[in-house]
């Protein structure tokens, strides 16, 4: 006989929010009959200040209505914003505490840096991180600071193959919540090499077992796989309750009623499992209402995603044309009465915090002048009938630069196309343009020895993989752009001799690069660890070397040295698309 209870439950979640603490601006288009024509407005979206006044009403609703609570973030809080660049995993600490968060899952954007920074991370928030198929029983003991003693890590337990979790009282009922990371993580992310990610399926089918041997059969997973990939492990696994997911920047729902699209339903059933994901960058907060019945099965899943807006509309972006006053009471008339919208006044709690401890250096930034960009500088991942980028060489340019500074004697530089963000039009540039808009991933610098005949290897395989030439690849984002290195791509060569014309400049002159000579290159993190096709850059027998600067402090100290940014004069990386036909085959094999 079961002594088992139903539960109900209303669990808030965020996923993505890149360090998104400030509002965005976001374009609604409003359907025709609002204002007798076809209008956009824009309106001041999200940020932690709302997000925080909506997660305390949502939590203030649940108890009135008899259900628990709980606020959770579904991984990807890193990155994203010059909060970010600034302050590393210290703003992201001190803001999700004071939000309120209960649980978070380990993103892959956590890991750009490594283990260390999310150890340090973990120091000094209130709250567990569920990173349940992370095998850390393998880490050095004597790093700094290892992530393995911390109790609040709950992560692979190498000992009796499951994963640890954590496990919520609800009137006397036990709920458990374990966390699931992409298993591929060392291919996207950074990760340190004594510690490994784990089959997810198997993973998650042990955690089920142990967590059900122990009495429990109410189960939530805390997801960082992706939206599809949560669909897939649904209906792989028997027993969760639903899975809280992350990572593809998914919003459920339909919002055709504000201008944009549709992605199933929220709070999508699939073999007994509910599966939900609220898009990124604070800008929604999910809410789930999650009825378990005394066996464990889901009894109902409903709730919603909802845009938290504030409650003034523009014409513009930069919010400085405003609408009549007589317009504006009808686009907030109409928008007061759409179910995927919250009107958020901002929690003067968060503002408060933001003030006095991060907004002033970031707003410096902001406003202080780096060098100017003379002409527009367009970037395009790969090359296309307009050329190649013309800001990314000049990144990579910056790379070897700066690693010239720093005393070492670098060849070239190679960097992936996706690692640079935004096109420049001409005009003045700020820290705050390099930080958050052109380089916002805050990866380190590495230089590396490799051979001529690695750096063929990796440049062929990285544009295999930007255009899934004979591979199933990763995305365009690792086209290869280059400093001090010029090579050529056919693509319809067979593989292995699709890079031509390799050659590199050395004492003011192109020379053809020799396979058997060792060259220093200087690359982010995230390409001389041979991430998406580079990994030919990698070599056994030596480590690179960190030069503990980032993309965006090497980019900025190189535009402040040369105060006017211009185009290349040429491109150096030449690409000659898949056009043949007869032999298209046969170098794809």
């Amino acid at each position: 006989m079961s002594d088992h209870r139903p539960v109900k439950m209303t669990i808030a979640h965020i996923n993505d929010t890149h360090s998104h603490f400030e509002p965005s601006s976001i374009s609604l288009k409003l359907p025709y009959d609002v204002l007798n024509n076809e209008m956009s407005v824009f309106a001041s979206c999200g940020g932690f200040s709302r997000v925080s006044s909506a997660v305390k009403d949502v939590k203030r609703h649940a108890y009135l209505n008899e259900r628990e609570f709980m606020f959770v973030h579904a991984g990807d809080c890193f990155q994203g914003t010059l909060y970010f660049s600034l302050y590393k995993g210290v703003a992201n600490a001190r803001l999700l505490n004071a939000i309120g968060i209960e649980a978070m899952a380990l993103g892959n954007h956590e890991l750009d840096m490594g283990n260390g920074i999310v150890a340090d991370f973990m120091d000094m928030v209130d709250f567990p991180l569920l990173a349940g198929n992370w095998d850390l029983s393998q880490e050095n003991p004597d790093k700094p600071n290892p992530l393995a003693p911390k109790p609040q890590v709950l992560a692979y337990d190498h000992l009796n193959q499951h994963a640890h979790f954590l496990v919520k009282e609800v009137d006397s009922e036990p709920v458990a919540i374990f966390g699931l990371s992409i298993e591929n993580m060392a291919a996207i992310a950074n990760p340190d090499p004594d510690t490994f990610f784990l089959n997810v399926t198997d993973v998650a089918k042990n955690t089920v077992a142990a967590i059900r041997r122990q009495g429990i059969n109410k189960i939530i997973l805390l997801s960082h796989l992706g939206y599809e990939r949560d669909l897939e492990l649904a209906a792989q696994v028997e027993g969760i309750g639903a899975i809280i997911g992350g990572h593809t920047h998914t919003m459920q729902g339909n919002f055709q009623n504000v201008g944009y699209g549709v992605t199933d339903e929220y709070a999508r059933m699939v073999n007994g499992t509910c599966v939900v994901q609220a898009g990124c960058n604070a800008m929604a907060l999910g809410q789930l209402e999650l009825d378990f019945n005394a066996d464990g099965t889901v009894a109902k899943a409903g709730g919603v995603n909802q845009l938290l807006l504030g409650r003034q509309f523009t014409l513009d972006a930069s919010r400085s044309q405003h609408l009549d006053e007589s317009t504006h009471e009808a686009v907030k008339a109409y928008l007061y009465a759409q179910p995927n919208v919250r009107f958020c006044a901002k929690d003067p709690l968060i503002e408060n915090l933001l003030n006095e401890e991060f907004r002033p250096a970031v707003r410096l930034l902001q406003t202080e002048q780096i060098a100017v960009v003379a002409e527009p500088l367009r970037h395009t991942r790969i090359p296309d009938q307009r050329g190649a980028s013309q800001i990314a060489p000049l990144v990579v340019d910056s790379f070897v630069w700066q690693s010239r500074q720093m005393g070492f004697e670098v060849h070239f530089g190679i960097h992936n196309a996706g690692g640079v963000r935004t096109s420049f039009h001409e005009g003045p540039i700020t820290s705050a343009d390099i930080a958050g808009r052109l380089l916002p991933f805050a990866i380190g610098l590495m230089v590396y020895p490799v051979t001529g005949a690695q750096v063929r290897a990796a440049l062929e395989g990285a544009i295999d993989n930007a255009i899934d030439n004979g591979v199933e690849g990763t995305g365009s984002g690792s086209y290869p752009y280059t400093s001090h290195l010029k090579y050529l791509y056919r693509c319809c060569a067979p593989k292995g001799k699709r890079i031509e014309a390799l050659q590199v400049y050395f004492e003011g002159q192109w020379v053809d690069v020799n396979d058997e000579q060792r060259y220093l290159s200087v690359s982010s993190g995230y390409t001389a660890t041979g991430k998406e096709g580079y990994n030919a850059l990698v070599d056994e027998t030596s480590e690179p070397q960190p030069l503990n600067i980032t993309m965006a402090e090497a980019f900025e100290a190189y535009a402040r040295v040369r105060q006017s940014l211009t185009a290349p004069p040429e491109d150096i990386s030449l690409f000659i698309p898949c056009e043949c036909q007869d032999d298209s085959a046969e170098g794809a094999a």
